[in-house]
């Protein structure tokens, strides 16, 4: 059960953005409709309801810490298709803190965003970690 309600956003993947995003990898050009896998990422962070920033804010977690992501695991229900716009939803799935040798103590934040439209696409998993106060 998540601790806090994130609203859902949106993310639009245009074949412009894929290409460049290619590019920019020095990956082979889309034969397909089928985008880039670091969608799955792109998407999640990008689409969100809410910044990552706004999600620390709102659990009482100092942003300006510099979190470490520590962890990010990408699953694929099917591909990533170009010129479609995603539902994302996100849920922090849960807030631990843990002592820390190098900070005292830090705060652990698993959360996950999923990419949909009419069906599930792919998920973004990822545990961050937030330098305790």
């Amino acid at each position: 059960m998540s601790v806090l309600q994130i609203p859902p956003g949106q993310f639009a993947l245009s074949a412009r953005l894929d290409d460049r995003v290619r590019s920019l990898s020095r990956a082979a050009p889309r034969a397909s409709d089928v985008a880039f896998p670091i969608f799955a990422f792109v998407g999640a962070l990008g689409g969100m309801g809410w910044k990552i920033i706004d999600v620390a804010g709102a659990l009482g977690l100092d942003f300006s810490k510099a979190p470490v992501l520590a962890r990010c695991r990408l699953s694929f229900e099917r591909p990533l298709l170009v010129e479609r716009t995603y539902t994302v939803t996100a849920r922090v799935d849960s807030l631990e803190r843990k002592p820390s040798r190098t900070y005292g103590s830090a705060d652990h934040m698993h959360l996950t965003a999923e990419l949909c439209a009419e069906a599930p696409h792919s998920a973004a998993r990822l545990h961050i970690i937030f330098p305790g106060s």
